[in-house]
């Protein structure tokens, strides 16, 4: 019988933990949380909030733990970190110090102090370890891998590639707007770490990228970024392919799709998922892959450690050089 560990119970903490017992449904699964709390927020599916005193009247939780250390003397299949981005990393390395396989939510963590250092363990313990980017499950997104590298569109010369959301529709009864983890600096907000899925896609399915510039705005008057639109650079055959990216949290009608402009032909695909249950599917997808990886076997769309390296590298080159919030 599998053992896991989460590392808190937040919305998508909360997602993974009910797919997880779908997919493992005896499955034993302790959580550790920072904080003890008089109630507890319930996420469902549909991002809709209630509150419990007592989580395991929701979840059938084996053993909860306010201490990190304590939890860590049981043994686990994997531990799942799925904390605000400032937290990730360390509770990673103390997980895999242990030997524990990982699945850290993304973005792997709001800056790059010590992920190599996790980088170094997770490879010297020989850890499996598995990023949250379920975009690349969408089957939209298999799709267009499967053209590009089949070259039905031609020679591609430009991609343009949308993100826009009002985060008032998925803030709904979390209290005052800018209290939210992603309109803060210190618990790792911004749209561009909050909608990271569009880098790591576009890696996915492209390759390497790089940005050259970026304009961004806080139309919100937080302290972070709420919409940018970054050029980047992607080289195919010798050849500079523009790649616009268009990123907010401001739009009042969601918005996501990638148009790619092909010498054969230009074609833009919507990506935007209509009912919670595609939505959790591609969730369900993912955690599977990640289950299989657990039982040696290998599934390509599964994000790598490295792939979560290579998008936090991009994202923080942005910060370091174009963001001066």
């Amino acid at each position: 019988m599998k053992k896991f560990l989460f590392c808190s119970l937040n919305n998508i903490s909360q997602r993974h933990f009910r797919n997880l017992k779908y997919i493992l449904p005896n499955c034993k699964i302790n959580i550790y949380l920072p904080n003890k709390y008089k109630k507890y927020k319930i996420f469902n599916d549909n991002l809709e909030i209630s509150y419990t005193e007592d989580l395991k009247s929701i979840y059938d939780i084996n053993e909860t733990y306010f201490d990190l250390d304590e939890a860590l003397l049981n043994k686990y299949d994997a531990g799942f970190v799925c904390s605000l981005p400032p937290n990730r990393i360390d509770i990673a390395i103390k997980c895999a110090k242990k030997g524990i396989n990982l699945f850290i939510e993304k973005p792997l963590s709001n800056n790059l102090d010590e992920i190599y250092m996790l980088q170094d363990i997770v490879e010297k313990n020989k850890l499996k370890c598995a990023l949250g980017f379920q975009m690349r499950f969408h089957t939209i997104i298999q799709q267009i891998k499967r053209m590009v590298e089949n070259k039905e569109l031609g020679e591609i010369y430009r991609i343009e590639v949308n993100h826009c959301n009002s985060i008032s529709n998925w803030t709904k009864g979390r209290g005052d707007l800018k209290d939210f983890y992603a309109l803060k600096k210190e618990t790792g907000g911004g749209v561009l770490l909050s909608q990271i899925h569009e880098i790591d896609y576009l890696t996915y399915i492209f390759g390497k990228h790089y940005p050259i510039s970026a304009i961004y705005g806080s139309w919100l008057n937080t302290e972070v970024e709420d919409n940018i639109t970054i050029l980047s650079n992607l080289e195919i055959d010798n050849s500079c392919v523009p790649i616009v990216i268009n990123l907010d949290f401001l739009s009042s009608i969601p918005r996501r799709d990638i148009t790619i402009y092909g010498t054969k032909k230009s074609q833009t695909f919507n990506l935007l998922t209509h009912t919670s249950v595609e939505w959790n599917n591609l969730f369900i997808k993912k955690m599977k892959a990640f289950i299989g990886l657990l039982e040696g076997r290998k599934d390509d769309r599964l994000a790598t450690l490295e792939d979560g390296i290579s998008s936090l590298e991009y994202v923080m080159d942005i910060k370091d050089n174009f963001i001066k919030i």
